[in-house]
């Protein structure tokens, strides 16, 4: 939780579905299936922050540019 990475497949809003995300964790990039409660999707390239793992391995993600302003400050 907290983590930022990458939407790799568009995630649908409002648990519509899966996408994916890949996150950096102990120096390796991890791909998980994602869901977002945002009503807009997660396009792909869009920078996710995780808010919250579920039991099988979901992680839940909103849009890191709405929740993080000052994200591209962060990247660069």
């Amino acid at each position: 939780v907290g983590a930022t990475g990458t939407v790799y497949l568009t995630i649908p809003g409002n648990h519509a579905g899966l996408g994916k995300v890949t996150v950096k964790l102990q120096q390796r990039m991890m791909e998980f299936a994602a869901v977002t409660f945002q009503e807009a999707p997660l396009p792909t390239g869009e920078q996710a922050m995780v808010v919250a793992v579920h039991d099988e391995g979901v992680v839940e993600v909103v849009s890191a540019s709405k929740y993080l302003p000052d994200m591209a400050q962060l990247s660069a």
